[in-house]
């Protein structure tokens, strides 16, 4: 099986992981309901059943998590066929199979517990918390019309299941980071000048496919290759007619995903030895090393996401080069970009991210960069992990370039 799946010991023990954490979540949330509501989710997904449900179901399904003051009652009312399934987890309270549909048992359940508010899986700036799709929001005006105006965003629930990373989360993100560098410390040794871009990078996948590793977004892109002075880093392809060449760098923006969970790195090589290192290079590179530095030293719980974009961006602008055009750094998880809380500027694009507030078990890229006026771009990327006194880096930081000199 290919370590880019998350094994099903590991899927079930992170599931009650996730479970322990709701009543605190829902508590301090002020949310007394959360309805997850769902269909044929192999075709519409909604990912926060990652982390509460575990499976796939077909027939329309509704997971109910019920609080009331410490405890949270959960029930699951699902098809006939996906029952047993759900019964065989062990995490739910009450699993109600159905026959006909689904209409009389979820509105009894609803009158039942009759709650004040009830968060669905909707959001208007945070897409891990918009798993809702439009036409289930419409079915559940239907089928529970009587308590419509009760409807209110999960967005708090969904963000923290999501986000507050539980042990044996943490373990693989760190796997994940550690078997990252393992592939950059081998694949350095294979750099050369005069090496394509493309040759690089199915050096990189073949690594990874040869290992059973996943890739944490679109194997096209993943890694990056970016060779030389003039090619701008980002979503760009690496290029058949790029190459490495003497005296200048080389930089990769590399994930993988490992057992489900992911890594996202930035290194860079130069092509020659430390003592011919351009000065213009040397001062870039020791400007985003101190920028990260700085950023982790202030990363603390309770403080908001724009803090620390704030900090690193006013410093890198100090120190003569333009603003970075991009978020300081994101959460990672399942996905390499795990939506709430970022490191970002207020800008519009980045909605209510930088406000919200970081917690001790979130796990972040710092990932600043500057732009150079005659060798390119310099960009590093480092994850950490919030903890109750400020963060840790998942593996050790670079401190440097990767010298490549034959």
């Amino acid at each position: 099986m290919s370590e880019s799946y998350l094994p099903l010991q590991l899927k079930a023990k992170i599931l009650h992981e996730k479970h322990e954490q709701i009543p605190n979540i829902m508590k301090r949330s002020e949310l007394d309901c959360w309805l997850i509501f769902v269909r044929e989710t192999s075709t519409t997904p909604d990912s926060a059943m990652n982390f509460v449900v575990g499976s796939e179901v077909v027939a329309q399904s509704a997971f109910i998590f019920i609080a009331n003051d410490e405890t949270v009652r959960k029930i699951a009312i699902v098809g006939n066929f996906d029952a047993d399934t759900e019964r065989n987890k062990g995490i739910w309270d009450e699993v109600i199979g159905y026959d006909l549909g689904i209409t009389a048992s979820l509105l009894a359940k609803i009158k039942e517990f009759d709650p004040s508010k009830i968060a669905l899986n909707y959001s208007l700036d945070d897409y891990s918390s918009d798993g809702l799709t439009h036409g289930m929001f419409l079915v559940l005006e239907e089928l529970l019309s009587d308590f419509k105006d009760r409807f209110v965003s999960a967005q708090p629930i969904v963000n923290a299941i999501r986000s507050i990373k539980s042990e044996t989360e943490l373990g693989l993100i760190k796997q994940a980071c550690e078997l990252t560098e393992e592939i950059n410390d081998e694949i350095s040794e294979t750099l050369d000048v005069g090496q394509r871009e493309t040759e690089i990078q199915a050096k990189f996948h073949k690594k990874i496919n040869d290992r059973g590793f996943g890739f944490s977004w679109q194997r096209d892109q993943n890694p990056a290759i970016d060779a030389g002075k003039d090619k701008d880093y980002g979503h760009v392809l690496p290029q058949e007619t790029n190459f490495t060449v003497e005296g200048q760098t080389l930089h990769n923006d590399f994930g993988i995903k490992y057992q489900g969970y992911c890594s996202d790195l930035q290194r860079m090589w130069f092509f020659g030895k430390k003592h011919e290192l351009p000065d213009e290079l040397r001062h870039a590179m020791d400007t985003v090393l101190e920028a990260i530095q700085l950023a982790a030293k202030k990363i603390r719980p309770g403080l908001q996401g724009y803090q620390i974009d704030k900090l690193a961006r006013e410093y890198i602008i100090s120190q003569g080069y333009e603003e970075y055009k991009h978020g300081l750094g994101h959460q990672v998880g399942i996905m390499a970009h795990d939506g709430g809380c970022m490191f970002g500027p207020l800008w519009p694009r980045y909605g209510n991210a930088p406000k919200q507030v970081i917690e001790v078990g979130q796990v972040f890229t710092i990932e600043p960069n500057v732009k150079t006026k005659n060798h390119g771009m310099v960009s590093m990327e480092e994850m950490v992990v919030v903890t109750s006194t400020g963060c840790e880096f998942l593996v050790e930081p670079r401190k440097d370039f990767i010298y490549i000199h034959k």
